[in-house]
């Protein structure tokens, strides 16, 4: 399986850790490549300590997005940003539904993956998984969202890519990220 090192296809750099066109040599986040939203639209926001990243399907805007977000050099409980992410479910859904699924990668950082459902008049209207990642360096969270109830194979390949996701370190003398090629 082909992977990207960081965030989505592109290697993000840390600014000034760079030196002369080499990889940034601490932690990564490795995220599959996921052909499917190369022809989405992507909207990037990049602010002191914080990067965002949402890609939006043509003609569906918020109905079916892929949202990465990274917290450099942040420490979060995962526990209490679960509670934070669910509670607008909680709030505006008749039905909710917040379920913990296992993740076989995560095993070297702290981190909660879950799926969410959100229902109304009996009907789904909403599913989203979440996957939060505490590295030693930052906080990283991945989100899949759909305004509707996708087909059972959709979600299961958006489930395999978040279960291939994972944090590495370049710096580490023993590490599991991918190499370049």
């Amino acid at each position: 399986m082909k992977y990207s090192l960081s965030i989505i296809a592109s290697v993000l750099l840390l600014s000034g850790c760079a030196n002369q066109g080499s990889r940034y040599q601490g932690e990564h986040l490795v995220i599959p490549a996921i052909e499917e939203i190369k022809p989405w639209q992507l909207f990037q926001k990049d602010e002191n300590g914080f990067r965002y990243s949402m890609w939006q399907a043509p003609g569906e805007r918020w109905a079916n997005t892929f949202a990465v977000s990274v917290y450099y050099q942040q420490s979060v409980d995962l526990e209490a940003r679960r509670a934070e992410l669910d509670k607008p479910g909680l709030e505006s859904c008749q039905g909710f539904a917040s379920t913990d699924l296992p993740h076989p990668k995560s095993l070297a950082v702290a981190s909660r993956y879950w799926q969410t459902q959100c229902e109304m008049s009996g009907k789904v209207v909403a599913r989203m998984l979440h996957l939060v990642l505490q590295g030693r360096e930052s906080f990283y969270h991945i989100q899949k969202i759909w305004k509707y109830e996708p087909t059972q194979a959709e979600f299961e390949a958006w489930q395999q890519r978040f279960e291939a996701s994972f944090v590495c370190n370049l710096a580490a003398e023993a590490t599991d990220c991918p190499s370049e090629d």
